[in-house]
């Protein structure tokens, strides 16, 4: 296969300059490049109610002519979150190759790629640093109640607890329990072995190989929920996993427990979570995601002293935003070379 011009389609998000960073490298090899940005006028919170709602309702739901504008003489379009459509496929006469790069490719038609003989590639694992860093920073701030502390002196509190009842535990002994083993699940438990806590992890896709070679007991979600002290979540959000933790869950939970999410608010009942939370079945919770984004304004989680919140902001970095389409970049190189690429779509 040859690839001579790539177009890179950026948005809001992922401008096409950072792609072209990532990707320049290419250069060397003979490829050229062209730049568009699709939605760049738009709002970096209207943008994403875009790409959320696009979750639903699939690429062919919008606008796609700046892209099939641009596609003539074109033999691979690398987009972050833009519409992959069938008429954007169909439009691309000497289109080969396909890139998001991203890890879902909810914004891609995979059928009408396939169809016209369409390589699609993707970055599964692009974010999988700033979401793991997060996701353990949400946890340490939780347990060590450092917002908490922070509010208390900017408010003017010199604050300080010495009964030992009512002291955090060191990380060290606590039991951390992982529901989604992958990419980031797999980092946030190389993250925590540094602090020595147990690890536990529910995953019904991994083997017991894999538990064993990150060093963590693989065990089935009850289990994990009844012996955790805190519980974070990093599983992708499908039928199968929507409201995964509901009333049932949060029962099984210890009181002392905490939960973290930096995954997708869907994965959790909010309604049972602020039950357990206000009936003290857990602790508390350190959330990055939600129901609804932005959280509305009567949230009961903005009034709950127990609860530690950020804007969906754990995937945000500039390395997250450069390696998706870097990782893609490397996947053209190897259908350069003749090779399979590591991240194709099936």
């Amino acid at each position: 296969m040859t690839i001579d011009n790539v177009l890179l389609c950026g948005d809001p998000q992922q401008p096409s300059e950072y792609m072209y960073e990532s990707a320049s490298f290419l250069e060397s090899e003979g490829v050229s490049f062209s730049q568009i940005d699709w939605k760049a006028d738009v709002s970096a919170e209207r943008f994403r109610e875009v790409t959320m709602e696009m979750e639903s309702r699939g690429p062919a739901a919008y606008d796609t002519s700046i892209i099939e504008e641009n596609l003539d003489g074109v033999d691979a379009l690398v987009v972050h979150k833009a519409p992959v459509s069938k008429s954007v496929v169909e439009a691309g006469e000497d289109l080969q190759v396909v890139g998001a790069a991203r890890g879902g490719v909810e914004n891609v038609d995979i059928e009408a790629a396939r169809a016209n003989d369409v390589t699609v590639l993707h970055a599964p694992g692009r974010n999988r640093n700033a979401v793991s860093d997060y996701a353990v920073s949400l946890l340490l701030a939780k347990v060590r109640e450092i917002p908490r502390h922070t509010k208390a002196l900017h408010e003017g509190e010199w604050s300080q607890e010495f009964d030992p009842s009512r002291l955090p535990r060191d990380i060290e002994a606590l039991t951390v329990g992982i529901v989604g083993f992958g990419n980031i699940g797999q980092q946030v438990a190389r993250r925590l072995d540094g602090f020595g806590p147990d690890l536990l992890a529910y995953d019904p896709y991994q083997d017991d190989e894999t538990f064993a070679e990150r060093g963590v007991e693989g065990v089935e979600l009850p289990e994990l929920l009844e012996r955790a002290d805190a519980v974070t979540l990093h599983a992708r959000l499908t039928d199968e996993t929507a409201n995964l933790l509901g009333t049932e869950e949060f029962a099984q939970m210890r009181d002392s427990a905490i939960l973290v999410n930096s995954a997708r608010g869907g994965l959790v009942d909010e309604d049972a979570l602020v039950d357990a939370l206000r009936d003290g079945e857990i602790a508390g919770a350190a959330l990055d995601v939600f129901e609804t984004e932005p959280l509305p304004e009567d949230h009961p989680f903005l009034d709950m002293e127990n609860v530690v919140l950020s804007p969906h902001t754990a995937g945000s970095t500039r390395d997250a935003v450069t390696n998706g389409p870097r990782i893609v970049a490397e996947g053209l190189a190897d259908i350069l070379a003749d090779e399979e690429p590591t991240h194709r779509v099936d």
